[in-house]
């Protein structure tokens, strides 16, 4: 462990003997990034305190076995908190049940249990777990001032330095802004941090909040990480955590947890590599980078080795929802689908991996709790929850059913298309000069070939081709940080300038422009876009009318036939001759007319139609009839 970890770990002790059930603050400090909000972590060794026996009456027998409680804490005030964990040194037995309560407000909640395992966390070999406390899953709170934990077990045994850690950092304005602006999943649009898979597919960078916007403090985290090679899987994962957040203060967490990680646990970094909370706003967790480094440190190429998967953590990485889904279902289960699968896709899509194929990885386990002991190789899927490997409940008996919508989405995200089609103007004046420009986004080493093509006659009136690319590596081995670089994509684009293959002015009408791209040996599929040529939308002719009731009537017209499609019909009515109207009203149908309703007999009205198109709107048609 690193001489700051130690120093840590040694002025946490000696405060403990000297003050007893004192608590140790520690100060906020600046990061590099210039935004990091204060974080406080209490650290209370307490005393334990035998408070009473009670009996568990056992399932498989009318016998009885002595359940020993233990008072680790009495109610205590403290300072301010939002993060409840507890962390020793050593393991307990199996049947040790922590619970803790908060007060809130003036109040006392309920009794919170505090689950723990020794399956999330780092690889008891690893230089990492040199060091390390056991400890239990964070619990979230509101913001509390007190706190009471009590422990049971058949043999009473205490945990070994036990440490109550309370750790807090309050929402902030920018916090809010932040989440206000990133609450949406779409891909942020830097074609850089896209990649290819070997086969052509294209995966844009999720829009992801990074360590820098949600405040982490990077003094805190070991500055060197530990890497892998390559991807070979990746765990679902749950926090274990509150649901009861709301989504500006996702970020807060985020540092609660940080901190917990690195400051009570003395883990090097924070355990998973991305966090998604309940909302699919995702966040980045351990950092791929060394200290003070600018570069993106989440991608592909970068495959950080976490601790959250126990002998499994090398080439893997892990995906953990905030949360507690073992006791509660998703409340935005879609969102948080669609967030996880596209981190999943795109951290595997450079290596070729297919989300339901199976995979094997050499275990490492010394601890027990994972299904595949030191020596043996894990069998799982590409895309799998913590509960195939280990022996726990993780990711929650409520989000583990979803891995298979997960798998899917990721694999419907890989599948290799042509992204960002663009086709500027799709509609165009027949007596302009206006070229139409057409963009797309392929494979950076893939060939293309745009076409033009009559829609009526289906001659291909102008085709352009790209220069044959470079052969590409081996599909065969999968990319590594070292070994060779991740494709990116490429725009391409083409104008047309409206003439034929003569090179003559095209007619009025409507054509079709055609992309197509081939990656390696993949053809991927071929789009087909529609552009118009023509006019804005002419008059409408023939109004009629038709008496249905004595207050009903139904009025209809005809549209002309033009190249370019009607998009909306549009009607008004006056009641007084055309002196006042009433506002222009969309047709309900696609039908040519509408349903004129509360007439009076005798009366006079006028009604006015008008039609619209790509290129615009139609001259007013007016019809007067009377109601008799």
């Amino acid at each position: 462990m690193l001489p700051r970890k130690i120093t840590l770990r040694m002025l946490c002790l000696s405060l403990a003997t000297a003050l007893g059930a004192s608590s140790f603050l520690t100060p906020p400090s600046q990061a590099i990034t210039g935004y990091s909000p204060p974080v406080t972590v209490q650290v209370i060794a307490p005393k334990l305190i035998v408070k009473a026996n009670s009996v568990l009456v056992s399932s498989a027998s009318v016998s009885s076995v002595p359940l020993k409680t233990v008072q680790v804490l009495a109610p205590t005030k403290t300072q301010p908190f939002s993060l409840v964990g507890l962390t020793w040194v050593g393991n307990l037995p199996v049947d040790t049940t922590f619970k803790v309560r908060v007060r809130e407000a003036g109040k006392w909640s309920s009794w919170n249990v505090l689950y723990f395992s020794d399956d999330h966390g780092v690889d008891a070999d690893s230089l990492e777990a040199a060091g390390t406390r056991m400890g239990t899953d964070p619990l979230m709170t509101a913001v509390a001032d007190g706190i009471e934990v009590v422990f049971t077990n058949n043999s009473g045994m205490a945990p070994k330095d036990l440490e109550v850690n309370l750790i807090g950092s309050q929402e902030t304005s920018q916090d809010r802004a932040l989440i206000s602006s990133s609450r949406n999943l779409v891909a942020n649009g830097n074609l850089s941090q896209a990649v290819i898979t070997p086969a052509g597919g294209m995966v844009l960078r999720p829009n992801i909040v990074t360590r820098a916007q949600w405040g982490a403090n990077e003094s805190w985290r070991d500055p060197v990480p530990k890497m892998g090679t390559k991807i070979l899987a990746g765990f679902v994962h749950h926090t274990a955590s509150t649901n009861n957040y709301s989504p500006a203060q996702g970020p807060a967490q985020m540092r609660a947890l940080y901190a917990y990680y690195t400051k009570s646990k003395l883990y090097a970094d924070l355990a998973y590599n991305f966090l998604v909370d309940q909302y699919g706003t995702v966040y980045e967790g351990r950092n791929g980078c060394v200290y003070k480094s600018t570069a993106p440190c989440d991608g592909p190429s970068l495959p950080a080795q976490g601790a959250h998967t126990a002998g499994l953590n090398i080439n893997t990485f892990a995906i953990s929802a905030i949360g507690n889904y073992d006791t509660k279902k998703p409340s935005h289960p879609d969102e948080l689908v669609e967030a996880i699968a596209s981190l999943m896709a795109w951290k595997i899509a450079p290596y070729g991996l297919d989300p339901n194929a199976i995979t094997r990885i050499a275990s490492l386990d010394t601890t027990g709790r994972s299904k595949f002991p030191k020596g043996q190789m894990a069998v799982t899927q590409v895309i799998s929850g913590h509960r195939d490997v280990g022996r726990t409940v993780c990711p929650g008996r409520y989000l583990y059913p979803y891995l298979p919508a997960i798998r899917a989405r990721a694999t419907e995200l890989l599948t290799p298309v042509i992204h960002d089609i663009a086709i500027n103007p799709a509609a165009v004046e027949v007596d302009s000069s206006e070229p139409i420009t057409v963009s797309a986004v392929v494979p950076s080493s893939a060939t293309w070939s745009i076409s033009v093509v009559d829609a009526t006659s289906g001659l291909v009136l102008k085709t352009v081709n790209s220069d044959v690319p470079e052969p590409l590596p081996s599909a065969s081995s999968s990319p590594t940080p070292t070994s060779a670089p991740i494709p990116t994509p490429q725009k391409i684009s083409y104008t047309w300038d409206r003439t034929d293959a003569a090179d003559l002015q095209v007619s009025p009408g409507r054509y079709f422009v055609r992309i197509s791209a081939t990656y390696g040996t993949t053809k991927l599929p071929t789009t087909k876009s529609t552009v118009f040529i023509g006019r804005k939308a002419l008059a409408v002719t023939a109004i009629k009318f038709k008496k249905k009731t004595k207050t009903k009537a139904y009025l209809s017209w005809v549209n002309p036939t033009d190249v370019l499609p009607i998009t909306s019909q549009l009607y008004r009515y006056s009641k007084d001759g055309g002196k006042t109207w009433s506002s222009w009203k969309v047709t309900k149908s696609r039908t040519s007319g509408f349903t004129f309703k509360k007439l009076k007999l005798g009366a006079r009205y006028v009604v006015q139609v008008k039609v619209k198109n790509a290129l615009g709107t139609s001259p007013i048609s007016t019809y007067k009839f009377r109601h008799k």
